[in-house]
């Protein structure tokens, strides 16, 4: 059977579809072609789909306007994003005193969460894609660190996907403090396979039954493995076939050019 008659017949039977969004649905605000096609298909053939994304440059709800500015029409139960599970550790532990690395966007999420964020005796550092990153912040980061302080982060993506290339993300952030503090945060977001499994067991759902679609191997990919779920790497982000050929782990179960491949199929 030829790969891409392989494709097809396992997307026949999957019960639930999850897609990345820098660099697999859209890159920067550049929107991919058969993206809209493809999110109206799974709406009308009623299979449960899901964006995921480690970018907590944006707050949820900036995140949702973002998405239906694009003409995706999606709502937040469409929507799992990596200060999701970060928020809910932090209640978790009862931690209420924050400092967090992040944009103003993000800081009004947490503060609507109900977190105090603050530079005066925090009780943990929160590391997020901070695209308003200052020098002063990453020294009292640093020093906050080497303080002993509890330190998170929502992802590690090193690098983030834009239509003119790539830019320092959350990963190249905590390498720059790791040469400070020789300290690395704990991992919420992608490859944390719980961003998976905690959506699968709402839906009373068996990893078989899935199938996620990304651009990364070291997050979209490995995350997929790691929970057992089918994989499809796209070829529109970060990744190259000669990466995957390279790639002695989180080889992905198929390879495609991107999710306009997937629309193709499915209206077969």
């Amino acid at each position: 059977m030829s790969p891409v008659k392989k494709l097809l017949t396992e997307l026949e039977k999957k019960k639930v579809f999850f897609f990345d969004l820098d660099g697999t649905i859209y890159l920067g605000n550049q929107l991919f072609r058969g993206a809209v096609e493809l999110v109206e298909l799974l709406n009308k053939v009623e299979i449960p789909f899901f964006f995921l994304s480690n970018n907590s440059s944006k707050s949820t709800s900036d995140y949702i306007k973002k998405l239906n500015d694009l003409k995706l029409n999606v709502t937040l139960k469409n929507l799992i994003l990596s200060q999701h599970p970060t928020i809910d550790y932090l209640r978790s532990e009862n931690y209420q005193k924050i400092f967090l690395m992040g944009t103003e966007s993000l800081q009004r999420e947490f503060q609507q969460e109900g977190f105090i964020l603050t530079d005066n005796d925090p009780q943990i550092v929160v590391l997020a894609f901070d695209q308003e990153l200052t020098y002063e912040r990453l020294v009292k980061t640093s020093y906050m660190l080497q303080q002993g302080l509890p330190y998170i982060a929502t992802h590690l993506d090193d690098r983030c996907p834009t239509e003119k290339g790539y830019i320092p993300d959350a990963g190249g952030i905590a390498a720059l403090l790791f040469k400070v503090a020789e300290k690395m945060p704990r991992v919420f977001g992608k490859p944390n396979k719980e961003m998976l499994l905690f959506k699968l067991r709402e839906l009373e759902l068996n990893p078989e039954d899935a199938i996620i679609f990304g651009d990364r191997l070291y997050t979209d990919i490995k995350m997929g493995i790691e929970a057992g779920v089918t994989t499809c790497c796209v070829l529109s982000g970060e990744t190259t076939l000669e990466m995957i050929e390279r790639s002695e782990t989180n080889k992905p179960d198929y390879v495609i050019d991107g999710i306009w491949d997937i629309l193709e199929l499915l209206k077969k």
